[in-house]
């Protein structure tokens, strides 16, 4: 399905210089769009009553949708949302658009994830202090996705010991071998089981960059710790310059997006082949660079997260030449030739060469070697989003869509991550007998009220329960205080965001904007009574007291 990108002519003067945006050209027209039916059926949601403006507004009514428009539950980034989109028939680029930005806010970390996450890091320092090293200053500094703050909840903390000569920032001279190392690692695990800091540690001595694997017991986060690797803290350094300098808001959503599809499907860990951080952000950045309607500044950006999103897995799962090209992120961005650069490898020359911004000898991808996997599922993945765009148009247009596999792939299962090539999997739901049903039945599914829920990202993306589970204990414990009474330290803004977990425990509206005020003493800065810590619902204005000490 071709992708457009289309500004506002100057035929039209009275449009908004802003209507800037990306339409599929498979949309239906003006004179197509008033052909959704008036008496739109509601047996996926709850009951409510519609104002006589709703249709043309776009005002969201009461009630909450339990199911999208194709049948299946909606998505947990799409909770107590109607469809996206202005008007009832809104252009689908814009919806796509909202629900990627929907996604990022979902996905992306609260304040007391990272604020837990911080604390996990100076409790390792304060291992590291009670080792007491005789003219060494261990020093723990966090790179990766944790400083740039492009994590998932899953995410690891990629964490490196510095073993600095004392008073000094030059590595002692008897941890510059990998031998010393690799001992030093043995007698660190010792320690951090001891100290309590966790249960068990797996020491992966003869890796090219040896570390420990290991989960914080409170939190259970996990972390892998490496020694004396400043290369990562300086990558970590690039990443979030483009994010928050060069691409402050379209970078972040790319890369978050592309990190979930792939940690879902075991894609994200560079030892077994996949595909870590800094390579997705570099990844990325070069399509930012490279790409004709950016560089010509026909295209906003933020208003076009979802095509690009798309773009991205056309580009590098149906595109771009693996064989022969290497991406560079420097001067503003190139493709250079693999065989000159020196990344051509004579038995894989199928691997994936990025030039790493920091080391321009060092490529990035060279350990991705499960890249042909990955291509593959890029290219699924762009299949089955388009097909997802494609059977929305047709049941906006004709009330369902006009293809028995086409149904089947808009009514698929949730957690049906298959990213089978288009055409076996068509066929595959074809010759399937389960999937022959009746055309009653398999029209039942679908729903034809204009505001029911759309996803097209739950074709590709899911949040397991594991990972809702995760963000819950982790929110437990940071209010029950664990990891605070063992630092003997406070939460110190003034002002942060509830996770939906915790405001459901405090009978707080799900969907509501809640934050909570800490009231502190003056002198102590702890809360000066329980009766003082306050939540605070945008929605009504309604304060809740909490009655837990805190």
């Amino acid at each position: 399905m071709a992708v457009h990108a289309r500004r506002s002519t100057p035929a039209k003067p009275a449009q908004k210089e802003t209507e800037d945006f990306i339409q599929f050209a498979d949309s239906s027209s003006e004179g197509e769009e008033d052909e959704i039916p008036e008496e739109a059926t509601n047996s996926n949601t709850t009951t409510h009553k519609r104002k006589a403006s709703d249709e043309d507004s776009g005002e969201s009514r009461q009630g909450v949708y339990q199911k999208c428009y194709n049948g299946q539950p909606v998505p947990p980034w799409l909770i107590g949302l109607k469809r996206l989109g202005q008007g009832r028939t809104p252009d689908i680029s814009e919806m796509i658009n909202e629900e990627v930005t929907k996604f990022v806010d979902y996905i992306s970390p609260t304040p007391e994830e990272h604020q837990m996450r911080a604390w996990v890091i100076e409790r390792m320092q304060r291992v590291l202090d009670n080792m007491k090293m005789i003219g060494i200053t261990p020093v723990a500094k966090c790179f990766g996705s944790f400083e740039t703050r492009l994590y998932l909840p899953t995410s690891d903390i990629d964490m490196t010991i510095m073993l600095y000569r004392e008073g000094t920032t030059k590595i002692a001279p008897s941890y510059q071998t990998k031998e010393a190392v690799r001992r030093y690692l043995f007698t660190l695990a010792r320690e951090l089981k001891r100290a309590g800091f966790c249960n068990k540690c797996e020491v992966i001595a003869n890796a090219r960059v040896p570390i420990i694997k290991t989960h914080e017991m409170v939190t259970g986060i996990a972390i892998d710790i490496s020694i004396n690797a400043d290369s990562g803290v300086q990558s970590a350094g690039v990443q979030r310059s483009f994010s928050e300098r060069v691409y402050p808001h379209s970078l972040r959503a790319i890369v978050l997006a592309i990190k979930q599809f792939l940690a879902q499907r075991s894609m994200n860990e560079v030892f077994t082949g996949g595909m870590g951080s800094y390579a997705i952000t570099l990844l990325a950045v070069s399509m930012l660079q490279m790409h004709p309607r950016i560089l010509s500044g026909g295209l906003d950006m933020d208003k076009n997260l979802g095509v690009l999103l798309i773009e991205f897995f056309e580009l590098y799962g149906k595109r771009f030449n693996y064989d022969n090209v290497c991406i560079s992120v420097l001067e503003k961005g190139q493709y250079l030739d693999k065989r000159r650069k020196g990344f051509h490898n004579l038995t894989q020359p199928y691997l994936l060469s990025i030039e790493d911004p920091c080391d321009q000898t060092n490529d990035v991808t060279k350990g991705t070697y499960g890249i042909t996997r990955i291509r593959q599922t890029f290219s699924g993945a762009y299949d089955l989003i388009s097909n997802a765009i494609f059977a929305y148009h047709q049941t906006r247009k004709f009330g369902e869509p006009m293809n028995d596999a086409l149904k089947w792939l808009a009514a698929r299962p949730g957690d049906d991550t298959s990213l089978a090539p288009s055409k076996k999997r068509l066929k595959a739901a074809n010759g399937k007998a389960k999937y022959k049903q009746d055309g009653a039945s398999l029209s039942s599914v679908f729903n034809s009220d204009p505001w029911a829920p759309v996803s097209f990202l739950s074709s590709i993306l899911c949040v397991d329960r594991k990972v809702i589970d995760g963000r819950a204990k982790l929110a437990k414990a940071f209010y029950e205080g664990t990891l605070q009474k063992i630092l003997g330290v406070e939460y110190r803004p003034q002002l942060t965001k509830l996770l939906p977990a915790v405001a459901k425990a405090n009978d707080m509206p799900a969907q509501a904007s809640v934050t909570f005020d800490f009231a502190r003493d003056s002198k102590t800065g702890k809360p000066s009574k329980a009766s003082d810590v306050v939540l605070i619902s945008d929605d009504d204005d309604e304060v809740v007291e909490i009655e837990d000490d805190m």
